[in-house]
Formats: C-alpha cells, sequence, structure tokens
C-alpha cells in the first residue's frame, strides 16, 4: 500500500462528526492525518506536529506533500503569469537579495530546523522551502514594480478583538487571501517536547503560520499593512506568528515585538487572559493602536492609524500621477468603518455568536466567498475565547458560506 493511501485510509468521516485517527505512529514517526468534514463540502485537514523542531517539519511535509507540491505548483504559475519571470530563477533572485536569516537564527533558530524538516518531508529543495515561508515577504518584493505603477493594494484581512468586563476576552480574524491557497487550509496542533505548551495554528500546506492560539492563553492575528516601510534583513512575519505562540501572555509578547526587527509591516492584534491589544509594526516603529484610551475592544484592517514609519510608500505616491494614486476611502477604510460601528456600542454584549456574524457580513463586504475575484477570498474566519482553557472556533473557509467548528486543548 502506498504511504499516501495508508495515511488516508486513517481518515472515518461521518456526518456532523469529528472523526480522525491521531496520534498513532507510522513509519519514520510520522502520524496520520485527522480530516474534520463540514456540512458545506469544506473540510480542515488536522495535523499534530511533535518531537524536534526537524521531526515537526518532516511530519508536516511528509503528510501534506502532494497539497504542499500542488500549492507550490499554483503560487510558480501566478510568478510567471503576473510577473513574467521563470519562477525558479525568481526564487533565487529573493533569496540573494534578501537577508533574513540571520534574525531567523537569532529568534527563531528552531523554526529554520523546521523548515529544514518541512523541505526534506515534503521532498523539496530547502531553498524553494524557506522562500515558501516568506507570503508576506514576497508580497512586497513581488509587487515592488506594481507598486511604482499603483498604489491601491492594500490587503483585506480584518481582526477584532473584545475584552469587555465579566467574559472572556475574545480574539477574532477574517484571514483573506489569494484562492490559490483553498483546498489546503491545515489546523496544526503543536505540541513541545518536556512542556505543557500547545498551540492550535491555522495555516495552508507546508506553511509554519497564519494565525493561531496556544494553551497559555495567548493569540494572535495579523492584518497586512503595505504602506508601512519594510527591511530586507529582519524577521518575518510566519516566524513571528509562530514565536510568540510559544510565549506566555500579552506582556512577554508586547516586548517581544518591541525588540524584534521586522521584514513586514503588519498590524499584530495580541489577546490574553485579560486583554487584547493591536500593534502596528514596521522596520523602525512598533505603534499601539487603541480606538479610544479607555476601549475595551480594539479591530483593524489593513491601512495604518498611529504608526507614520512609511517613507518609501509615500516616496512611491509623490512619483504617481493622480489616476494611479489611492481612491478614497479604500476598501480597508470601508471595513474598518463597519467594524467600529458595530463594536463601538459598549452597552451592546458582544459574544462569540455576535462575532461570527459581524465576520460573516457581505454588507461591505467582511466576507469574501471568491465569487467575484480569485484575488479576494477568506480562507478561514478563526474566534478564539481566551478562557482557561481556551476555546478555538474555526470557519476553513469563508464564514459566510462555511460553518464553525470548535475545538478545545
Amino acid at each position: 500500500m502506498k504511504r499516501r493511501e495508508f495515511l488516508e485510509r486513517g481518515v472515518l468521516a461521518t456526518s456532523g462528526m469529528l472523526a480522525f485517527a491521531n496520534g498513532i505512529p507510522i513509519g519514520g514517526g510520522l502520524r496520520r492525518i485527522g480530516k474534520d468534514f463540514v456540512s458545506a463540502g469544506k473540510d480542515i485537514r488536522i495535523l499534530t506536529l511533535e518531537g524536534t523542531p526537524k521531526n515537526r517539519g518532516r511530519i508536516h511535509g511528509e503528510a501534506l506533500r502532494g497539497e504542499i507540491h500542488e500549492v507550490l505548483g499554483r503560487w510558480k504559475d501566478g510568478i510567471g503569469r503576473t510577473l513574467g519571470l521563470d519562477p525558479d530563477s525568481y526564487v533565487s533572485e529573493f533569496f540573494e537579495n534578501t537577508n533574513f536569516m540571520p534574525s531567523i537564527t537569532r529568534w527563531t533558530p528552531d523554526l529554520l530546523e523546521e523548515v529544514e524538516g518541512l523541505a526534506e518531508g515534503a521532498g523539496l529543495d530547502f531553498k524553494t522551502m524557506y522562500v515558501y515561508q516568506l507570503a508576506d515577504e514576497d508580497f512586497w518584493y513581488s509587487r515592488k514594480k506594481a507598486l511604482q505603477k499603483s498604489a491601491r493594494r492594500e490587503g483585506h484581512c480584518s481582526a477584532l478583538g473584545v475584552f469587555d468586563p465579566g467574559s472572556a476576552p475574545l480574539l477574532a480574524q477574517n484571514m483573506d487571501l489569494t484562492k490559490m491557497y483553498d483546498g489546503t487550509q491545515v489546523l496544526l496542533r503543536i505540541k513541545h517536547t518536556g512542556s505543557s505548551l500547545e498551540s492550535h495554528v491555522f495555516s495552508f500546506a507546508g506553511f509554519l503560520a497564519l494565525t493561531g492560539v496556544n494553551n497559555r492563553p495567548l493569540g494572535i492575528c495579523c492584518n497586512t499593512l503595505l504602506r508601512l516601510n519594510y527591511s530586507t534583513d529582519g524577521l518575518p512575519v510566519a516566524f513571528i506568528v509562530r514565536r510568540v505562540l510559544e510565549l506566555g501572555g500579552l506582556a512577554e509578547a508586547e516586548e517581544f515585538l518591541r525588540r524584534v526587527q521586522h521584514a513586514s509591516g503588519q498590524n499584530y492584534t495580541i489577546g490574553g487572559s485579560r486583554a487584547v491589544a493591536a500593534f502596528e509594526c514596521s522596520s523602525g516603529r512598533v505603534s499601539r493602536f487603541m480606538p479610544r484610551p479607555d476601549a475595551r475592544r480594539v479591530y483593524h484592517t489593513n491601512h495604518p492609524l498611529v504608526n507614520d514609519d512609511q517613507s518609501i510608500y509615500k516616496e512611491i505616491i509623490e512619483k504617481l500621477p493622480p489616476e494611479k494614486r489611492p481612491m478614497k476611502p479604500s476598501n480597508s477604510e470601508v471595513r474598518f468603518d463597519f467594524l467600529a460601528r458595530n463594536l463601538g456600542d459598549t452597552t451592546s454584549r458582544i459574544g462569540v455568536e455576535e462575532v461570527k456574524s459581524m465576520l460573516a457580513s457581505t454588507e461591505v463586504p467582511i466576507c469574501f466567498d471568491g465569487k467575484e475575484s480569485d484575488d479576494l477570498f477568506t480562507l478561514g474566519c478563526l474566534i478564539m475565547e481566551l478562557s482557561s482553557p481556551p476555546v478555538l472556533h474555526l470557519s476553513p473557509g469563508p464564514p459566510c458560506t462555511t460553518p464553525f467548528r470548535t475545538y478545545r486543548f
């Protein structure tokens, strides 16, 4: 029996019921994949990663080898189609023209080992698997020429946090990417040897992390801020997300964000057991955003609100003709106003069901079902109850069409 067939034989599916053979060792220390089937036909692979960092990578790479090669093929096709470049030459150029490795080695050496294991497990060379982890960095690197022609693209993720008195904080996000990644969604259950630390990480096949929550509890959400300055030698976003999920609380996470050199402009909305905070991070500055000084609700989209470290973007804007400059209001600003209206009334209760309804809205839209454009697609929606223990509500696709499932530690 082929290994891939054997892996998928471990999957049991029944209507409306979670069924997976998780934690059963097979050849080479690998583990069977689980699939959580939902009624809309959207499924999420559930994969436990444990052992040494390299072994975690090998498990991931081997178990999802087919999906990794599939999405890599789509990514490379996109490079050829949109940039007119040979994909392998582009990967080599990106690798040579950036210098993230020293920051990765300093702050997250274990994750570098995990990427090495991913490459081995997936049967890929290290350089390709490494560049594959640089999704946000690839965004500004590959779009640099396009941005010089038009500055209208900003990203489309929406995140929010609620920490009203008397209830556990909520942290939530619609993770909006291109439709290229649909069908490869995965929930990584990461366990650390010699520690009680565990994380639930939402991602796509072969990628370290998009967003997630650990059992401390500590959760993190991300919004691309393309207007903020970037750095070719900072720490990439995926590595920051995974490192934050190894920490014990919000104060520790903030300290880390303020110490590290950031490769990409990004807003990190981070929640702990008592509060949620948003940090706009650029290569030269970290600024905390609060709607009001006493706010107990926070929200963000894809334009910077308090961080003015934007010299690269401003220089580009000055050179553009008026017709190619950003339109007002931008999609990001419209979505931000929608969240502000829905979260602004502090007398109204905001619970899990209210957040589900908000993030499933097609009014602005907040939720993108991919029907209008392959470039606008909600890959998943996460709502984290930062209780003890925490609870994760996950829709592995657009929440306007895909049901939520609940996961616990």
